[in-house]
């Protein structure tokens, strides 16, 4: 089945048969599901000749195919990696379906079949719709105006590598900004954007902690965040908690592993402000109050520790609960306070064997005497003076007991005693699994809440065990970065200058600190790279280049305890040496010129981004260019726009993320429409034409942020690996050779092997840093869950005390009483209105990319819409379907209402929307803000360390902004 290409103008005979032709005119709209409308909407306009005359026609070829390929999708979505067969007919793509290639660990697990999602089933659908860019474009008139002339491209890469030139010669290499780029582009594509940032010298913002996917409350406590476990380890959970989550929209893969888990005596906890589509399939409901997470999780703990139901072996080995505090100044005692020189970070306990302070081992978890937990000890310090000190736990249940038992909770959280005994007795005594979604990083005092919940797992020894667990959320991703900084093909021996270099870094690591662990040289490694991609922390890039300052610094905004701005803390913790000039980058006095979008939306993505970023950043730009499938808000504010190919239109493979621990291959199934590219050669193109303009002006080099020179002319050559990867496929083949020679594909795996299976199993994750941060083996013949190295080989955790760690005594944390978790009130962001908004992925699209897609408008309501609870939306006045007015202290949008029970009183939800389904493209989260917490400044203390995609505080704390809502007249 299919539709002939077009082959020339309707003629006037033919233009009138189709208006008269009802059945064709009817087949074809029947046929939406799987032609594009605007497909559709052609022929019914007589623009195009098709061949076929009638329904008869159509139907009688409906599974003849010129070719079936694989494919899949790379929307960044979890857990990814579904392989679809796509079909193929007259050199367009018309169908896809699930692959259903996925077989179980071993025959006591579910599989994972058949692993897919209708958006994933329809995404043919955005191959030709009306938003597809074909060709080259170049801005007429004001940006964001929408009027654009097509352009060769030969004249769009003049055009950009000219300004590149320019803005290099007068910033140095702070003068290019490469907006974060999405996986969505594919992993050729993602790597290549940031290999070719990295070659200029250019800026980078980090994308996980921009759009809100760091957990810093898991950070802080076990001095990483990337660990997970597979969707079949949840067989093995006896209780499982979905906090700040809603699988049901958000994991439809993999959702039917909850249920199976139901089937096998896993009791499933939803803990939601709203009864979401999950929470009707739970066994218990805690309708939490938006952001007070931590005095739920920490009335659990209480009542834990009340009635002894805590596993003592497990933390007194695993975590600094045993370690010993001093009562005078809240700081662990150290070994320079009894001995009065040593190491600064050697801690004690009190061993209850030999009735003394004993050093708590920093090689090892293993301890041959007994530390207490409790009790008040005297000791005497190095210079004579007599202090008391007791054991964390000690002062972790004194501080329980005072403000965190059930009846307090209630108050502060909103959910029942009985409720919160009931469900601590299960943790105590059941293997529990938890899945902290992103919204928690997304959430004010989203930390304090993950602190809270792995306190309760550390108090029931649930985790490093099958079955045990908090998120998926870690990636074998050694083949994309190498690919970010590799100089030579792995057969010119690309891999051996980092394994040189970890080398000697860990040399000179071990000078330092004999006890450094493995993972510990990882971390330094990994900010090494950090540095030489350009990466930097985005909330200090927001607050210097963006108009983010007022925002910010309104104290009103932040936690009632921090004694200073935004701005203040970020000035004292850049004097103590925290962070350093790598991390702000531009540097003072600097301003990018030039800046690439490619696979990423900021105009829609970043927190109030389409308020602020055409008043404050895009000014100081002389080119703004995207390299994107189709238009997007930020697009219409490019000068230039240059036409990507997207999936079925290049050969790609996914990432693999713990969930679904495998690979699936993406082949070319047609040729990209127009005059668009692969994104890895439009990089190639650019950096060539660059090198090009520099020698035809007389520039032999530039000057980069370190003081060092840059030669123009070997930007490409260095590019492409010495002219041995120029194509997308020789990227792709190069990246999975590499792949195979880190462990994570089988080896001996090549382009060619992989194409012919179409899906491929994770073997591993990788040589590099991420086998340590899950610090668990991995085998495809069983479930997966991290943290195993930690309980059974004893090896130490990357945190200043080397164990996981309850208790921060940073001068900072200590100071506004964070040290311990604790709860918070939500602050007031956005001023003091009654709601609070929410939101998250919607059920219909990956983000928002298929908001705008016909086939899935019609399982919606074909606009933008906001929930909110019936009642409240009478007290208000107004009704389903009517529009309403959102505004707080900040901005404000216009949407449709939807009243639902289910939403609470004072809670409002917006999943993602694309701007222009916004009346005058004011889109919902141009009032998010994202106020970052400026306690995440801190530094100088292990954890407390930012390297990509970790650390560093969050500019996109939006769930919980305070709003108000009115009734439109006349809506």
């Amino acid at each position: 089945m299919g539709i002939p290409e077009l082959i020339g103008p309707a003629s006037p005979a033919r233009r009138t048969f189709l208006k008269g032709s009802s059945a064709v005119a009817l087949t074809l709209t029947h046929l939406g599901g799987v032609v594009s409308g605007s497909y559709v909407k052609s022929v019914l306009a007589a623009e195009r000749k098709v061949a076929y005359n009638g329904t008869q026609d159509l139907y009688r070829q409906i599974w003849s195919w010129d070719k079936v390929t694989w494919g899949s999708h790379t929307n960044a979505c979890l857990p990814g990696c579904c392989s679809f067969h796509v079909y193929v007919k007259d050199g367009m793509v018309w169908r896809e379906e699930q692959a259903a290639r996925n077989p179980a660990a071993n025959e006591n697990y579910p599989d994972y079949n058949p692993l897919g999602c209708q958006k994933g089933c329809s995404f043919h659908a955005n191959l030709s719709g009306d938003h597809r860019i074909k060709y080259p474009l170049r801005r007429v008139g004001e940006r964001g105006g929408a009027k654009w002339e097509r352009i060769s491209w030969d004249e769009a890469l003049t055009d950009i590598a000219g300004a590149i030139v320019d803005g290099l010669e007068e910033m140095g290499s702070d003068g290019f900004l490469l907006d974060p780029p999405h996986m969505h582009a594919g992993t050729v594509s993602w790597s290549g954007a940031q290999r070719m940032n990295a070659l200029l010298g250019g800026v980078l913002p980090d994308l996980n902690v921009l759009i809100g996917d760091f957990y810093k409350g898991i950070f802080d406590t076990i001095g990483k965040m990337h660990t997970g476990y597979s969707a079949d380890n949840l067989f093995d959970a006896e209780l499982i908690f979905l906090t700040y989550s809603n699988w049901s929209y958000t994991m439809p893969a993999i959702y039917h592993f909850l249920t199976e888990a139901r089937y096998n005596g896993t009791e499933i906890v939803s803990v939601s402000p709203d009864y979401n589509a999950t929470s009707i399939t739970a066994d218990y409901h805690v309708p939490i109050k938006q952001g007070c997470d931590a005095a739920f999780w920490l009335s659990i703990c209480q009542v834990m520790m009340a009635r002894g139901q805590i596993d003592q072996a497990f933390i007194k080995e695993q975590t600094d609960l045993p370690l010993l505090v001093r009562d005078d100044n809240a700081r662990y005692l150290r070994q320079t306070d009894l001995e009065g020189s040593g190491r600064d970070d050697q801690l004690y306990v009190w061993d209850q064997k030999t009735g003394a302070p004993a050093k708590a081992p920093r090689a090892t978890l293993a301890f041959d005497g007994d530390p207490a937990l409790e009790g008040s000890f005297e000791v005497t310090l190095a210079n004579g003076k007599k202090v008391s000190v007791r054991p964390v736990y000690a002062n972790l249940k004194a501080q329980l007991d005072k403000n965190c038992t059930p009846e307090q909770a209630q108050r502060q959280c909103g959910v029942h005693p009985s409720l919160i005994r009931k469900l601590a007795q299960k943790v105590a005594t059941k293997r529990t699994c938890s899945y902290i979604g992103f919204s928690s990083a997304k959430t004010y005092h989203g930390d304090l809440g993950e602190r809270a919940l792995m306190l309760a797992m550390a108090l029931s020894g649930n985790w490093g065990k099958p079955g045990t667990g908090w998120n998926t959320w870690a990636l074998p991703a050694d083949h994309i970065e190498l690919m970010m900084l590799m100089d030579k093909t792995v057969a010119d021996g690309g891999l051996e200058p980092f394994g040189q270099m970890q080398q000697a870094l860990a040399e000179k690591l071990r000078a330092e600190d004999p006890e450094i662990t493995d993972e510990l040289i990882g971390v330094a490694m990994a900010q090494q790279m950090t540095t030489a991609l350009g990466m930097v922390p985005p909330a200090m890039f927001f607050y210097n280049h963006c108009g983010y300052q007022e925002a910010y610094d309104t104290k009103a905004w932040q936690d009632p305890a921090l004694k200073k701005s935004f701005g203040e803390y970020l000035k004292d913790a850049t004097d103590a040496g925290w962070w350093q000039p790598q991390h702000l980058r531009p540097a003072p006095g600097k301003s990018p010129r030039v800046m690439m979008i490619t696979s990423g939306n900021p105009m829609r993505r970043n927190r109030s981004g389409s308020t602020l970023l055409p008043k404050h950043l895009f000014p100081k730009l002389k080119m703004m260019f995207a390299i994107e499938p189709r238009m997007s808000a930020s697009a219409l504010y490019c000068d230039i726009v240059l036409p990507a190919a997207w999936y079925y239109e290049k050969t790609d493979i996914t990432t693999s993320d713990t969930a679904n621990p495998r690979f699936a291959f993406i082949e070319k199934a047609v040729t990209p429409p127009g005059e668009c590219r692969p994104e890895w050669e439009i990089y190639g193109a650019i950096l060539k034409r660059v090198g090009e303009i520099a020698a035809e002006r007389g520039l032999e080099s530039y000057g980069d942020h370190f003081g060092e020179r840059r030669q123009y002319h070997e930007l490409w050559s260095r590019f492409t690996m010495g002219g041995k990867v120029v194509s997308q496929e020789q990227a792709l083949s190069e990246m999975i050779t590499v792949a195979q020679a880190t462990g994570i594909l089988p080896a001996g795996t090549t382009l060619e092997s992989f194409r012919k299976a179409g899906t491929l199993q994770q073997v591993g994750f990788g040589n590099g840093f991420m086998k340590h941060l899950v610090a668990s083996d991995y085998s495809p013949d069983k479930p997966f869950f991290s943290l195993a190295w930690h309980r059974d080989r004893k090896i130490t955790y990357p945190t200043y005390s080397r164990r996981a760690q309850f208790y921060i005594d940073h001068p900072w944390y200590i100071d506004v009483g964070e040290a311990l978790p604790v709860y918070k009130a939500p602050p007031k962001i956005g001023g003091d209105h009654p709601f609070v908004i929410t939101g998250g992925h919607p059920r219909h699209s990956i983000h928002s990319i298929h908001h705008a897609v016909p086939q899935l408008m019609r399982l919606h309501r074909a606009q933008p819409v906001m929930h909110i609870n019936d009642k409240s939306a009478a007290k208000l006045g107004v009704k389903d379907g009517e529009r309403v007015r959102v505004y707080n202290d900040f901005s404000d949008f216009e949407i449709m209402l939807r009243t639902s029970p289910t939403v609470a009183p004072e809670q409002v939800i917006v999943y993602f929307w694309e701007n222009p389904q916004f009346k005058n493209w004011k889109v919902y989260d141009r009032l998010l803000i994202g106020q970052p917490k400026p306690l995440h400044l801190a530094g100088g203390y292990e954890q407390l360390r930012y390297y990509l995609f970790n650390g560093s505080p969050g500019p996109s704390t939006d769930r919980g902004v305070r709003v108000s809502v009115e009734k439109l007249k006349n809506s």
